[in-house]
C-alpha cells in the first residue's frame, strides 16, 4: 500500500442521480466529523468547456456540492467523464479556480448513452487515450495541491486476467510527471464491466467480485494510493479491506442507509456516540440548508427532498415518506407559481406538516398517542 497523504480511509462513491449537492449535504450532517470522503455524479467534462456552467450560478449549483467547497473541499471529490485530454484539461482547470481539490476520471461506467460519448467503462480498452487524459487534468491541476484519481473495472468484458489489468494501470500511472504534479490516485471496483448485454445496475451485482485480483494491484503498483470499490456494505467489511487497501469505497449502502457513514464514525473512527448528530438536528439543518437553496437558486421541492425518501427508517418510515410524497404534490397543486417556479410554502414547513402527519398517522393505528413515526436512521 501507499503512504496515503490524507487521512480519509473511507468514501461515498459517485451514483448517478443519488449523489447530487443535496444528498451530500444531507450526509455531511449526519456525518460531519471528516472521517468520509464525498464523490459527486459525474459530470461530463463538455459542461465547463462547451456548456459553461460554471458561468450560470443555478446550473453549477444544480451540479456542485458549492456548500461543502465553502469549508470541505479536501473531502469532497468532483467526477468528470471525459474522451478528450483538451476538454478534461479545461475542466479541470476551471474546477481548481472554483476551490475544488480532487478530481475523478470515470473509467468505470459501462452504460449505453456513456459508451456511445466514448468514455467511461470502454476506456479501459484504449490505456493509452486515458493516459493522455490523465496527463491533460494533471497538467491543468500542476501546482494547485489537486489530486487526479481514475475510477475504473478489474476487466472488460471477456477479460479480468492480472495481465490486462496490470498494463491498464502500468501505462496510466506510470508516465513521466513533472516534478509538481502529485501521483495519480486509483479506485478499482472490484468487478468486470460486461459492456453489451448487461445494464448499469445489473453490472453493479452480476459480475463476480474478485478482491483478489484488486489486492494483486495493490501489492504490485506499492507506490499508487488505492481505493477498494464493489459490495462492501457492513461494518465488519470495511474494516476487513482496510487491512489491505488504503481506502474503500461504499455506493449502495449508503444510498439506502446514509446512516451507515454514523456508524462508520463510531466503529472505524472512534466517534463517541454522544457525538453523533441527533435525526432531529439532521432535519432541521438539511431543512435550512434546503430552504436557502430554493430561494437563492429556485431549486425543486422534488429534488429536494429525494434525499429525505431514505433518511427516515425503522417500521413506520414508509408512512413519513408516503406522507411526505403526499403533501409536495398538494404544494405543487395549491400553492406553485409556475411562472416563476416558487413555491408560497416553505420546504422546511412541508418536512414538519408531513411529520406531523405521519406521527398521527401510527398513533392512530397503533393506538398509541405517545408513539413517534419519525424513526430516522433506526
Amino acid at each position: 500500500m501507499a503512504t496515503l497523504v490524507r487521512r480519509l480511509r473511507t468514501s461515498v462513491a459517485p451514483m448517478i442521480d443519488v449523489t447530487d449537492p443535496y444528498f451530500l449535504r444531507l450526509t455531511r450532517l449526519i456525518s460531519p466529523f471528516g472521517n468520509h470522503q464525498l464523490w459527486t455524479e459525474m459530470i461530463h467534462a463538455n459542461a465547463f468547456s462547451r456548456g459553461r456552467i460554471h458561468l450560470d450560478p443555478v446550473k453549477l449549483a444544480q451540479n456542485l456540492p458549492l456548500r461543502e467547497l465553502e469549508d470541505f473541499a479536501d473531502n469532497v471529490v468532483v467526477q468528470i467523464g471525459s474522451s478528450s485530454p483538451q476538454d478534461a484539461h479545461e475542466a479541470v482547470d476551471t474546477l481548481v479556480k472554483l476551490g475544488v481539490r480532487n478530481i475523478n476520471l470515470n473509467c468505470g461506467c459501462p452504460s449505453r448513452n456513456v459508451q456511445m460519448g466514448a468514455f467511461g467503462a470502454v476506456l479501459m480498452k484504449t490505456p493509452t487515450v486515458v493516459a493522455d487524459i490523465v496527463s491533460a487534468m494533471s497538467e491543468a491541476a500542476r501546482g494547485s495541491g489537486c489530486r487526479i484519481s481514475v475510477k475504473c473495472r478489474i476487466g472488460i468484458d471477456e477479460d479480468e486476467s492480472p495481465e490486462f489489468l496490470h498494463g491498464f494501470l502500468s501505462t496510466v500511472t506510470g508516465q513521466t510527471r513533472h516534478k509538481d504534479e502529485l501521483p495519480i490516485d486509483i479506485v478499482l471496483h472490484a468487478r468486470r464491466a460486461w459492456l453489451n448485454g448487461l445494464s448499469p445496475k445489473q453490472n453493479r451485482l452480476v459480475p463476480v467480485l474478485n478482491y483478489e485480483r484488486a489486492y494483486e494491484m495493490v501489492r504490485s503498483f506499492t507506490n499508487t494510493s488505492f481505493i477498494v470499490n464493489g459490495g462492501i456494505d457492513s461494518v465488519d467489511s470495511v474494516v476487513e479491506h482496510l487491512k489491505l487497501a488504503d481506502s474503500v469505497m461504499i455506493g449502495r449502502k449508503v444510498r439506502e442507509d446514509p446512516w451507515f457513514l454514523s456508524h462508520l464514525d463510531q466503529h472505524v473512527y472512534n466517534v463517541p456516540e454522544h457525538m453523533v448528530p441527533t435525526p432531529e438536528s439532521v432535519l432541521a439543518q438539511y431543512t435550512q440548508f434546503a430552504d436557502a437553496s430554493h430561494n437563492t437558486y429556485g431549486t425543486r421541492y422534488s429534488v429536494l427532498a429525494r434525499p429525505l425518501f431514505v433518511f427516515f427508517r425503522g417500521r413506520m418510515g414508509k408512512a413519513m415518506r408516503t406522507h411526505l410524497g403526499w403533501t409536495l404534490t398538494k404544494a405543487k397543486s395549491q400553492n406553485f407559481s409556475h411562472k416563476n417556479a416558487t413555491y408560497s410554502v416553505q420546504f422546511g414547513e412541508l418536512v414538519q406538516e408531513a411529520v406531523h402527519a405521519a406521527n398521527a398517522e401510527y398513533a392512530a393505528r397503533s393506538r398509541a398517542p405517545d408513539a413517534q413515526v419519525a424513526e430516522v436512521g433506526a
